[in-house]
């Protein structure tokens, strides 16, 4: 178990690092493509960062992307070399993506997007835009992905218990 909050605990530092930084190097339609629709309309005409800095925010986006999958691996691993069954497994995936989930909520989209309004220093144009203060704008996407988990969990412990017999 100790393996699996280790795992979680880099993600989120991970996942934190890379919500600071990556603003200046993303462009901004895709950047803002996870935000609400006003703030979208109002940073439509924001300049993209010039093409080095893409490139860097691509690469720093796909190790990201291979540290979470690497994360999930590690965790799936030490199951295995413990001798954990399925529900031990998929308890620990559970852990996992919700540990993430609740993180991702408070600390990333209530903390630093709505409180502290961390993007509005690369978007000062979105100013204005009522959903700066509007702590449900992503409830739709949160339910989604929090009633999908536990599926998920147990499509990766089957396959965490498949690939390693």
């Amino acid at each position: 178990m100790i393996t699996t909050l280790a795992a979680l605990a880099y993600v989120c530092a991970m996942s934190l690092f890379f919500i600071i930084v990556i603003p200046p190097l993303a462009p901004t339609k895709l950047f803002m493509s996870f935000l609400p629709t006003d703030i979208r309309e109002a940073a439509k005409d924001h300049p993209d960062p010039p093409k080095e800095r893409r490139i860097l925010g691509y690469l720093l986006t796909a190790v990201a992307a291979i540290a979470y999958i690497g994360s999930i691996v590690l965790i799936g691993a030490d199951a295995l070399r413990r001798g954990c069954g399925f529900w031990q497994i998929f308890g620990r995936y559970m852990l996992f993506m919700y540990g993430y989930k609740v993180f991702d909520i408070l600390v990333q989209d209530q903390y630093v997007v709505i409180k502290k309004k961390y993007f509005l220093r690369f978007f000062p144009e979105t100013k204005d835009c009522k959903s700066w203060d509007d702590r449900s704008f992503n409830k739709s996407n949160q339910m989604k992905r929090l009633i999908a988990f536990p599926f998920i969990c147990a499509l990766m412990a089957g396959l965490t218990i498949w690939i390693g017999r």
